[in-house]
């Protein structure tokens, strides 16, 4: 997640989420990419204060290159909902 952009005033939260979020759908002429009423259900939590070392080995993806492999980033997805689904919860989040 590209938050640290957001701490120094880079960037603002709304033009993150346009620029991640809004533009790729509208690009792809994709359903979604934003939130409203009736609109599918896509969303990612993101917790900027958390504190995270990226592991390629733990990435759920098939994709293993990363040039932040062994970086400590600040912001982190802890929960993304896929079609009104939670498909990915943050083991911290369990019970809270």
């Amino acid at each position: 997640v590209a938050t640290w952009l957001v701490k120094p005033g880079i960037i603002s939260w709304s033009t993150l989420v346009d620029r991640m979020a809004v533009q790729p759908a509208r690009l792809f002429k994709l359903p979604g990419g934003t939130l409203g009423r009736g609109g599918i259900a896509d969303v990612t939590v993101i917790d900027p204060t958390r504190e995270w070392v990226v592991d390629v080995a733990t990435f759920r993806t098939r994709g293993r290159n990363s040039p932040y492999q062994g970086r400590t980033l600040m912001g982190k997805a802890v929960c993304t909902v896929v079609d009104g689904r939670v498909v990915h919860q943050d083991d911290a989040l369990v019970g809270a």
